[in-house]
């Protein structure tokens, strides 16, 4: 039986990827550029939450995604088409702690601009499988490809810039704060909530967001820091590497500031949740980035004298949706929403939301959807849903004027 309700708020959909691959025995820290001395500047795009970067492969100009919280990936097309060697298997993990068993390969020369790498063992990965089909991308560039350079990336301008030498950076020692680097090459970044001691957390580049507060850390400090949670949720709106978080609290809090670089960010909402404390692709909105592998020093240039963290203007639905087991499922609903009040749950499948059917074709929905940004813009929707004793419902859902 159908049911018809209408709720009246501003829409956001709200698609959170994120690709660390934390665990491996292999050692991946190997090859490297092939020059001593190299620098050149690369224009990137952005696709929603992704800095994609143009690599050269056998000629050819293929499309990575910049993410210094993974290891280097090449799509199971590119492994057939260039018939990289083989170097061993291995089970590998996700942020969420899903676990997988991948070959492992060992690329040929890969160009970035104009510096040239070689023998970097990479992930082969069904870069074809949603989410990530969506971008439409051959790879990741890992940061176990990055540990022998200096990155600099200024989304302002549109460009990524690799280096031997910080010098040439004008990235003096004084300007900069100590980064440290995991096993993996990915690296880790100071991060000050309010008054507290500095903590250095991950700094993830295909990941969204600006931070994700552990749990655990939060609940060491939140006696003496001034916050407000404005939100709780139950289930994960994170898609990993290989699938979506366990079903958890999640809490949404907004804070008087955070330190990053030594430089304040004014009332910033941040989110916790059992995963990783990190910072995510949002840190690229105020200022240029600059990572310094070899010495593992880390600077941030604002782009204003004064940093004011950037709400979004839209108010939400109140539910975040996911890609899981091949279908478009509600990921995380706030409690006290309007979809909470009317039974929405996470794990409940997502059918249809106007024009967009995901139940009969759910590639060229959800990615359409996704990356226009159609449901934003929508001035209402209707979704059809169904709950978990297979009930289908019907919810409309106009936008305030």
């Amino acid at each position: 039986m159908l049911v018809m309700r209408w709720m009246f708020l501003l829409l956001l959909v709200a698609l959170v990827f994120s690709c660390e691959v934390l665990q491996k025995s292999i050692e991946m820290n190997q090859g490297g550029p092939m020059a001593a001395n190299y620098q050149d500047t690369v224009e990137v795009e952005v696709v929603r939450d992704k800095v994609i970067l143009p690599l050269r492969v056998n000629g050819e100009n293929k499309r990575f995604i910049f993410d210094t919280g993974a290891l280097t990936v090449v799509s199971r097309s590119l492994y057939r088409e260039m018939d990289y060697p083989v170097v061993g298997r291995d089970h590998f993990f996700d942020v969420h702690g899903n676990r997988e068993t991948s070959k492992v390969i060992r690329t040929g020369e890969m160009r970035l601009g104009n510096v040239a790498f070689q023998d970097v063992p990479a992930l082969v990965y069904d870069l074809n499988k949603l989410p990530w089909k969506c971008f439409q991308v051959d790879g990741i560039i890992g940061s176990n490809m990055l540990r022998h350079s200096v990155v600099r990336v200024d989304l302002r301008d549109s460009v990524l810039i690799l280096s031997d030498d910080a010098r040439e950076l004008n990235m003096a020692s004084d300007r900069t704060v100590r980064m440290q680097l995991d096993k993996q090459g990915a690296p880790y970044v100071p991060i000050r909530l309010g008054n507290q001691p500095g903590q250095f957390f991950l700094f993830d580049s295909g990941r969204e967001g600006l931070i994700n507060v552990e749990k655990e850390y939060f609940s060491s400090m939140e006696q003496d820091i001034n916050y407000q949670v404005e939100k709780t949720g139950r289930g994960s709106d994170e898609m990993g590497m290989i699938g979506t978080g366990k079903q958890e609290q999640v809490y949404q809090i907004a804070m008087d500031s955070l330190f990053s670089s030594g430089h304040p960010l004014h009332e910033p909402v941040i989110k916790v949740t059992s995963s990783v404390s990190s910072v995510g692709q949002e840190l690229f909105r105020y200022g240029r980035i600059t990572m310094d592998f070899k010495r593992q020093r880390f600077l941030m240039e604002p782009y204003n004298d004064s940093l004011v963290y950037q709400r979004s203007q839209n108010m939400g639905l109140g539910f975040s949706p996911v890609i899981e087991r091949d279908t478009f499922r509600v990921g995380l609903v706030w409690q006290h929403s309007l979809v909470d009040s009317l039974g929405l749950e996470p794990g409940n499948r997502i059918l249809r939301i106007n024009q967009y059917n995901y139940a009969d074709s759910l590639e060229e929905s959800f990615c359409e959807s996704f990356l226009n940004q159609s449901l934003d813009k929508a001035r209402s929707i209707e979704m059809i849903y169904q709950d978990r004793k297979g009930h289908y419902k019907r919810v409309k859902i106009r936008k305030k004027q």
